[in-house]
């Protein structure tokens, strides 16, 4: 127990979360999908407007991960419900202190902990809210590995769902193929050896690597798209809050 990190975070943790959720409110489930929608993606930009390092990450990892849950025969129902988780994957970065996202050196053993828990409070925050509870698996879980030594709830692959695998491919396609500020996104050789490295290291699903592989021009083009919208959502929002 003492090395998952959810029980330490669970013991200090509750009142933050409840003063979080109080004010963070409630999905408007009982609205309309296109509501829902715009709902979700309106957090994800709330979340990734939070720095310049990870200004589209959530447009990326949505896009992909509704992609791959259609290749992996989700229903339609299914793969609007993995685009929702894909909004809301890392909304308990909105806990994590501005500065250490926008930090430009390497983080201290400290600050990286503090960057982890993050996916504990994306997994809190959201159980809160009815309804939710599948769309929280496969939003929260995506640091999580099959062989039991992902973060923070430490679940193995006999513990993951096939969207909270879809999830994890689909953070660690975006994060490795994405530009960022301080570096150029991988190309195809590179990611997929990155990806089969750790299929082969049973940390990711194979089979979903190999759905990435079978399609990767029509993902990359997808979520590059995705981005790009998202980059000039985030200029009009820089702009607007420089006048």
């Amino acid at each position: 127990m003492k090395n998952k990190e959810f029980f330490w975070l669970d013991a200090i943790s509750q009142p933050e979360i409840s003063t979080f959720v109080n004010k963070l409110g409630y999905l408007p489930l009982d609205f309309g999908i296109d509501i829902i929608d715009k709902f979700a993606n309106m957090f994800s930009h709330i979340i990734d407007f939070r720095s310049p390092f990870t200004a589209t990450h959530s447009s990326g990892v949505t896009v992909t991960a509704e992609f791959l849950a259609k290749a992996m025969d989700f229903s339609d129902n299914e793969a609007f419900m993995m685009k929702i988780a894909g909004y809301l994957h890392d909304l308990g970065k909105l806990t994590v202190p501005v500065e250490i996202l926008n930090k430009a050196a390497g983080l201290n053993t400290d600050e990286f902990r503090i960057i982890r828990s993050h996916t504990y409070y994306t997994y809190r925050i959201l159980e809160n809210i009815t309804n939710l509870e599948v769309i929280n698996s496969w939003a929260a879980f995506h640091h999580e590995t099959l062989d039991g030594n992902g973060y923070p709830f430490h679940l193995n692959g006999s513990e993951l769902s096939l969207g909270a695998k879809i999830m994890a491919v689909a953070d660690i396609f975006t994060a490795i193929t994405e530009d960022r500020p301080y570096r150029k996104g991988m190309c195809k050789k590179e990611s997929l050896s990155v990806l089969n490295t750790m299929a082969g290291n049973n940390k990711i699903d194979s089979n979903i690597v190999a759905k990435v592989a079978e399609n990767f021009k029509a993902i990359s083009e997808a979520r590059e798209s995705a981005e790009n919208n998202a980059v000039k959502e985030y200029k009009e929002y820089r702009s607007i809050f420089k006048e």
